[in-house]
């Protein structure tokens, strides 16, 4: 699935995040995330920690996609890369207020649920992992990857 972040132009077996690029204009989310910034105006952060061996090593260059899906429709919110302490962490992400869960009348808005995705080609994908961002609040997600077997198809 994220093949195309492995560059063996750098260095092999090392995996970049890509390029950032600057929204300028429209984007086809511009108009929902507006809305679904106005239903969740408040931040959280949160912080992944990637490790093999049940959390004894911390897994660097390992591809971490935040996602989310809004009316139907994925969007890619965060792509960034482990570093050396195998984490990716201040991705700052709309959750709801403190005060509208102590509202009645607001208790009712679902909480702010993202899907993560990591990927590392020695290792098998997690995919889709649920977490949930709360205001005011950093959540840390650790995962430990289960290493492939055998020879990697790439060579």
């Amino acid at each position: 699935m994220y093949r195309d972040y492995l560059s063996t132009e750098k260095k092999p077996d090392e995996i970049y995040a890509p390029a950032r690029v600057i929204p300028q204009g429209e984007t086809p989310f511009r108009d929902e995330y507006e809305a679904y910034i106005r239903a969740y105006p408040g931040r959280g952060t949160l912080k992944v920690q990637i490790s093999v061996a049940r959390g004894a090593f911390p897994l660097k260059n390992v591809l971490v996609d935040v996602s989310q899906i809004y009316n139907g429709v994925r969007y890619s919110l965060y792509n960034d890369v482990t570093d050396i302490s195998g984490i990716v962490d201040n991705m700052v992400l709309p959750a709801r207020s403190i005060e509208s869960t102590l509202n009645f009348d607001t208790a009712q808005i679902p909480e702010a649920e993202y899907l993560v995705t990591v990927f590392h080609p020695d290792f098998k994908e997690l995919s889709d992992c649920t977490v949930v961002i709360h205001d005011k609040t950093e959540t840390i997600l650790p995962v430990s990857l289960v290493p492939l077997t055998g020879e990697r198809d790439d060579g």
